[in-house]
């Protein structure tokens, strides 16, 4: 029997059912992703909790004098810092991850784009995106009947 390459096609499935079965890891530059010009930065996320602390602290300072718009706006900075931010980047990881695995096309899309990393379960050394070839990191992974 002639054996010929896997396309990239198939070198994706090897990733996708890898990261699926957790026997590879997906890492993300969140820092990359999150600012204008990424395929999964959205504006709304990070605009949306500025505009509502601006909303809350004008109220709470108009209504209740500037000690309570002092109060609010504190109040808003920690809410922000500890749980916000958190948010933000847990939506942004998983629109990321999601258009990645959504397919070949999408995949190979943010790979020229960077930010994304490959490691195997266990190992320490990770493939970069920019610096390294996912094709040849894909090439290394078994192919399993099973899937098909």
């Amino acid at each position: 029997m002639f054996v010929t390459d896997p396309d990239d096609s198939e070198l994706f499935k090897r990733i996708w059912y890898a990261e699926r079965d957790g026997k590879v890891h997906v890492g993300i530059d969140l820092r990359h992703y999150n600012k204008p010009g990424s395929p999964t930065y959205d504006r709304k996320d990070n605009a949306l909790p500025t505009v509502g602390t601006v909303c809350c602290v004008a109220t709470a300072w108009m209504l209740g004098g500037w000690i309570w718009g002092l109060a609010i706006l504190f109040s808003c900075i920690v809410f922000a810092i500890t749980t916000v931010n958190i948010w933000i980047m847990h939506r942004l990881r998983q629109r990321t991850i999601g258009l990645a695995l959504g397919g070949y096309h999408d995949w190979d899309l943010l790979w020229q784009y960077g930010g994304l990393t490959l490691r195997r379960d266990g190992e320490s050394q990770e493939t970069n995106a920019g610096e390294a070839d996912w094709r040849s990191f894909a090439d290394r992974l078994p192919h399993s009947n099973k899937y098909e």
